[in-house]
């Protein structure tokens, strides 16, 4: 997971400032693909980070952060593709708090990648597709779910998990399900004996974010 002191920096807040002028300057601007992500980034701050409340505000940040990271800028984005990677690539550097916050936010949050990516003055525009419904939403955080509870129980031992059958995930997902929606109190019982430890974080910020995601 991103440091929080990634964008905290004097030399990135000199880039927001520089970006926010940008913003500003007559139509027709183009920018450098180096500028993206702090171009998003800053467009959440204007934006949807202002309607969020809680924890919730960080915790879509730093999603936001590591997409950016891991999705090129010269390809169109598959918000489904873009999303079980993002996840994956997250897996158990976050407590199943985070998970529940990113489903309950998503819809916003996607409405956000679809308004504001193909916005980005870039020369080539960036063409966003295949939007995530709720079954399809619930199915690849459901999914990691059960991905980083083997994760966990495996102590991420590759030929272990190599070994792990389709039935065995197909088992554990039925186990997080009730009335066919995601039953956050049977995910709750699964991960309190695995545990998470927030002092994991490589810095104080970030350690601070994820216990207070833990008692959401």
């Amino acid at each position: 997971m991103v440091k929080q002191g990634r964008y905290a920096k004097s030399s990135k807040m000199k880039q927001i400032k520089a970006i926010r002028k940008r913003m500003h300057t007559p139509a027709g601007r183009i920018i450098h693909p180096d500028e993206f992500e702090q171009f998003v980034l800053v467009r959440y701050g204007l934006t949807l980070k202002k309607r969020l409340k809680g924890t919730a505000k960080e915790t879509v940040q730093r999603f936001l952060q590591e997409m950016l990271l891991i999705t090129s800028v010269k390809e169109a984005w598959s918000l489904e593709a873009i999303l079980t990677k993002t996840l994956k690539n997250i897996n158990t550097e976050v407590p199943f708090q985070f998970y529940r916050v990113m489903m309950a936010n998503w819809p916003e949050v996607q409405h956000f990648l679809q308004r504001e990516i193909p916005a980005v003055p870039l020369q080539d525009r960036i063409i966003v597709t295949n939007p995530v419904g709720d079954g399809q939403l619930q199915t690849i955080i459901v999914n990691q779910l059960a991905a980083n509870t083997l994760i966990e129980t495996l102590g991420g031992n590759p030929d272990m998990m190599k070994a792990i059958k389709e039935s065995q995930i197909q088992q554990l997902t039925a186990g997080l399900i009730s009335n066919d929606k995601i039953d956050w109190n049977k995910v709750s019982k699964i991960f309190e004996p695995i545990g998470f430890d927030p002092g994991r974080a490589g810095d104080a910020g970030t350690q601070q974010w994820l216990e207070q995601l833990m008692n959401e």
